[in-house]
């Protein structure tokens, strides 16, 4: 089997013996991934770790160790593998199974590790960024807009020392709902925005989140 045939890695090895290796698991041969496992470990741990630093300026070590560490877990690296089919062509010894145990994570991990040795660390990182691209539209959605208020406010006391100010502007009734209309204003930046919502509440949040796409622009 020739590596091309991993069109969801969108990398191809120049150096095809570096990538039979990391899908050798050590039930197989003494010369197996263990070593590019290693490696690979170390890799993914500095790529999700600087990623997490430059796109989430405003986060606090606390919290970016726990998004690093839902992107490493065990569970996610198998997940990642299951969409990669790497199961197809792990190279496995008489009698080993790849349920209920972390291998398919492992092999993920040799294979970074292989492709780091194969070309370079930026080149890793693209493949990498195409890997991992839903996870980190995930954190987006879960973390920062779940709750775009508090993101905002840790922004703007960072960035100008002050806080977003929330102002209602209107209430419109009608037989069905309430509807909200918000402002929110940054004084400091000259920045404005409007949300809608059929709370206050909610009207709140949501010119937060559009406040958080203007100065994201």
């Amino acid at each position: 089997m020739k590596n091309s045939a991993y069109t969801n890695l969108e990398y191809s090895f120049q150096d095809e013996e570096l990538f039979q290796l990391a899908l050798t698991h050590k039930s197989l041969s003494s010369h197996n991934n263990e070593r590019l496992e290693f490696l690979g470990d170390a890799i993914l741990n500095l790529y999700v770790s600087e990623r997490l630093f430059n796109t989430y300026g405003n986060l606090k070590e606390g919290k970016l160790t726990r998004f690093k560490a839902s992107i490493v877990s065990r569970e996610n690296l198998h997940r990642v593998a299951i969409n990669l089919e790497l199961s197809n062509h792990i190279k496995l010894g008489k009698g080993e199974s790849l349920q209920g145990n972390s291998i398919l994570g492992n092999v993920l991990e040799a294979l970074i590790g292989a492709i780091f040795l194969d070309s370079d660390y930026s080149e890793t990182k693209n493949v990498l960024d195409n890997i991992f691209k839903d996870d980190f539209l995930k954190l987006v959605e879960e973390e920062e807009l779940k709750d775009p208020k508090s993101t905002l406010q840790e922004l703007i006391q960072k960035q100008y020392q002050s806080l977003p100010i929330y102002s209602l502007n209107e209430q419109i009734s009608d037989k069905k709902e309430n509807q909200f209309e918000v402002t929110c204003s940054v004084v400091e930046g000259n920045l404005v925005t409007q949300g809608i919502g059929n709370t206050r509440k909610g009207a709140e949040l949501n010119a937060a989140s559009n406040m958080l796409e203007l100065i994201q622009k």
